[in-house]
């Protein structure tokens, strides 16, 4: 069955990652890149999750999972190498209604983490909801070579002018073919080049 696919806010909400090894760092580092308060609860950690650790860039519970862990969070994910700490860590948060991802057992899964291209605030996904992780992946390496950081200045641009393109037209229909002309313009490649100021001049007469 295909997921249904949405953008969640997790800024300071509370994410648990049960398990301290290299794919637990990696989830974790994930959560953080989109400013989620992390919690990693496993006994020994990764050198990296130890040096976010001590940073206080994550919060670490050196234990032994159990179900106070999953106190407060929004989300979980088990990534141990321990498949009835899995299966334990997937039951007590659908008994609390905890989204929960339990890494390569779609099963156990409320939830699949896409493969993501993220050029600032642009995030491009891709799943194939839990089915293949590899196809995921591959296409995901095509969209990073299609899409380059240029792409996620426009979107900076285009919010920065939503204010003022809302003010210029009431009409939504009219909001949209201003939005067109500056996709269907060269602002694109002058932020490729290099030229935001022009580009942002362009942008604004793109509007009127």
């Amino acid at each position: 069955m295909a997921h249904y696919s949405i953008s969640v806010n997790l800024a300071h909400r509370k994410c648990v990652v049960v398990g301290g090894g290299k794919i637990a760092e990696r989830k974790a580092k994930t959560l953080l890149d989109f400013d989620a308060r992390v919690h990693v609860v496993s006994p020994e950690l990764t050198a990296t999750l130890s040096e976010l650790a001590n940073q206080g860039l994550i919060e670490h519970a050196a234990q032994n999972y159990n179900s106070t862990h999953l106190d407060g969070a929004f989300l979980a994910v088990a990534a141990t190498d321990d498949m009835l700490v899995n299966r334990a860590v997937s039951v007590d948060a659908q008994s609390r209604n905890i989204l929960v991802n339990v890494v390569d057992v779609p099963e156990l899964c409320t939830f699949f983490v896409p493969a993501m291209v993220r050029r600032g605030d642009l995030v491009i996904s891709v799943s194939t909801s839990g089915k293949s992780p590899a196809l995921a992946r591959r296409i995901r390496q095509r969209l990073e070579s299609d899409f380059g950081s240029e792409y996620g200045e426009l979107a900076a641009l285009l919010g920065e002018v939503r204010s003022e393109v809302k003010a210029l037209y009431p009409d939504i229909s009219d909001r949209n073919r201003a939005y067109l002309r500056i996709l269907d313009s060269d602002v694109l490649d002058l932020l490729a080049a290099g030229r935001t100021k022009e580009a942002i001049e362009r942008a604004r007469e793109c509007i009127l």
